[in-house]
């Protein structure tokens, strides 16, 4: 007998081996409750509860419509006109003159059958999903642009003693997609896209402007007699990159043999591009739109923008002899009727080709006010298929800023906003950051009233400057700084912050100390001209040093999840200092050359190469977007195959 007890209590202990952790310590069991008819948004929210509450504290979770007799930890979601098990509580909602906005969100702890429960809702479907954020925040979830990090050491699981309200501002939070290149959205997939707009949703962004190109595919037009036949989608690219082979960074293509846009991968006719690019472009607005997020299309037109060449008769235009497209002068529309008409049916087939969108832009450097005036007048109102009207707004110059303006008076409801590019300066494929230059926008964001509008594609190291402004606009009033510390103490564990703010102090130096911008650190002009290396060349390429060294250490100290963080930030810097190597060595056999000094000059052709190979190896380690891809892709194209061609050519000279 006592063998066997022995041996029921020995096989307990191994059966209890064999069960996983998060099976013998249970997190506890919430019950999510939504309204019967619960709008979509709010079904997502609710979903996105779930997933937070399940992985920060491996919690039971079931949602539905109902109270469980049972039920131990109760969050309702919604709203008392969405959901009518929080009609009880109508007492702990807002109202009267603190009556919540459409934006306005709040997480609330009230008693339900003498147990905490929490309210978790908004004055809209959109605002409720807000909602879940915040919660998911204050719980430590950090939302970066590529995705959730989740908290090393959350806080113990309550419903008790919760009150936050937020009515964020400014009301228009926007971001606006460039699409012009391999190396910013231009290349991402349907999905990438689906990715970046869910986690700008969690940040409360609640806009998108998506730049388009009169040559790229996505608009089609039969005008005059004249079908549309032609387009490319990269203005100066080709449409696709080799990257097999003799690749450097090639680890980041896997068995790619062609860097191309995923959703054109065979689009061999303009036919095949078209229905691609319709069909990708659609698939965005929609999934921006699901997520509560207005969508405006913003073309380029007139001298920064291009119109297909086959269409140029017919607007009264000179043919051009090269190329495939035709730029005309927008300010002469008043005087070309021909050219008129011809752009009133462009802006009307944007509407026909997507009858969806919430706004339309114009934007051209030389649309004068007498066009402008003109442009409405013959355009009209533009209508969505559903009878609303489509806001037509212009980007202007306005008080040493980009602005997004009504066009005229009669939409002067219109909220002005102003471009966010974070930085300034024209610093090419190098990573930079100013914090000091957000603070001085935000100041004129508060100052004028206004909304705002990111102007940066390529998420890369925006993580922080996005985070900041997001919790700013929720009435945070964080510095830079603190900011750094909010956002990776909870993911990454204590002192990391520290680290990766003397990195960003240091790289914020580059560009403040530096007389250095994009035009002269491009590897495809230092083959043709000779360059004198600027005086901070090396104060500038060792910051890039040191904060790659202040990211490493942070990555050395990072906790689970948050080295994706640090790890990718440190990456990004080694790419910055081994780049300008080798752009220092371009230059110096730009020189040799000069002097006829072969030796020299392949020398320094080869330092460049080897630079340039850990740069970007370095870059291929972390890449996890297409605009990393592109950029990785690019500098083979412009960078690594000229530099061989020209070793080739010296070594055969020698």
């Amino acid at each position: 007998m006592q063998t066997i007890r022995q041996f029921i209590f020995l096989s307990a202990i191994f059966l209890s081996a064999a069960v996983p952790e998060s099976r013998l310590f249970a997190g506890p069991r919430v019950d999510i409750v939504i309204g019967e008819k619960a709008p979509a948004l709010e079904r997502l929210a609710a979903d996105e509860l779930s997933s937070q509450l399940k992985r920060v504290y491996e919690a039971d979770v079931k949602i539905g419509s109902t109270v469980p007799s049972d039920a131990s930890h109760v969050i309702f979601v919604g709203s008392p006109e969405t959901n009518a098990n929080m009609k009880p509580f109508a007492g702990s909602w807002p109202s009267g003159d603190k009556k919540l906005t459409d934006q306005g969100h709040l997480l609330r702890s009230v008693t339900h059958n003498n147990r905490p429960a929490l309210l978790i809702g908004g004055g809209s479907p959109v605002a409720t999903y807000w909602a879940v954020a915040e919660f998911g925040h204050r719980l430590g979830i950090r939302s970066m642009l590529f995705g959730d990090l989740d908290p090393v050491s959350p806080p113990e699981f309550s419903l008790a003693a919760v009150d936050a309200f937020v009515e964020p501002s400014p009301r228009h939070r926007g971001w606006q997609f460039g699409n012009w290149s391999y190396a910013d959205s231009g290349c991402w997939s349907t999905e990438e896209f689906r990715l970046v707009l869910r986690q700008l949703a969690k940040l409360r962004f609640n806009h998108v402007t998506i730049n388009l190109s009169g040559s790229q595919p996505y608009i089609h037009l039969d005008y005059a007699g004249v079908s549309r036949s032609t387009s490319a989608l990269f203005r100066t690219q080709t449409p696709s990159i080799v990257v097999s082979g003799d690749t450097l960074g090639r680890k980041a293509f896997g068995s790619a043999k062609l860097f191309e846009h995923p959703n054109f991968v065979g689009a061999d006719s303009y036919t095949r591009r078209r229905e691609r690019a319709e069909t990708h472009l659609r698939a965005i607005i929609a999934a921006a739109q699901e997520l509560g997020i207005r969508v405006d299309l913003s073309i380029h037109i007139g001298s920064v923008g291009d119109f297909p060449a086959e269409f140029a008769k017919v607007a009264g235009e000179r043919v051009p002899k090269d190329g495939n497209t035709f730029s005309p002068r927008l300010s002469q529309l008043p005087n070309k009727p021909e050219l008129a008409e011809f752009v009133k049916a462009w802006i009307e087939a944007i509407v026909k080709n997507y009858p969806t969108i919430d706004g339309l832009q114009i934007n051209s450097y030389d649309l004068e006010e007498r066009a402008v005036e003109w442009l409405v007048e013959k355009t009209g109102p533009l209508k969505r298929a559903d009878g609303r009207e489509i806001p037509l707004t212009r980007r202007q110059y306005s008080k040493g800023k980009w602005m997004v303006m009504p066009f005229n008076e009669t939409q002067s409801s219109l909220p002005a906003v102003m471009d966010l590019p974070f930085d300034e300066s024209s610093f090419g494929v190098l990573p930079s950051c100013r914090p000091q230059f957000w603070e001085a926008d935000w100041e004129k964001i508060v100052r004028r009233g206004c909304g705002f509008e990111v102007t940066e594609s390529d998420i890369g190291e925006l993580d922080l400057p996005v985070y900041w402004l997001s919790r700013n606009s929720c009435q945070q009033s964080l510095s830079p700084m603190q900011a750094c510390r909010e956002l990776l103490a909870p993911v990454c564990g204590e002192e990391v912050d520290h680290r990766v703010w003397k990195a960003i102090e240091l790289v914020e130096l580059v560009v403040e100390d530096s007389p250095i911008d994009g035009t002269g650190i491009g590897i495809e002009n230092n083959l043709k001209e000779t360059f004198a290396l600027p005086k901070a060349w090396n104060v500038a390429r060792d910051n890039y040093l040191n904060a790659m060294n202040e990211m490493y250490r942070a990555n050395t100290r990072a906790r689970e999840g948050g080295r994706a963080y640090t790890l990718y930030l440190a990456r990004r810097f080694e790419f910055a200092y081994e780049y300008m190597n080798c752009v220092e060595a371009v230059r110096k056999s730009a020189i040799a050359e000069r002097d006829n000094d072969r030796d020299t000059q392949i020398a320094e052709i080869e330092k460049a190469i080897e630079s340039l190979n850990n740069a970007l190896n370095a870059m291929a380690e972390v890449a996890r977007s297409n605009s990393d891809r592109g950029l990785i892709a690019v500098l083979n194209e412009n960078g690594y195959r000229p530099l061989k061609k020209k070793l080739a050519e010296a070594e055969a000279a020698k």
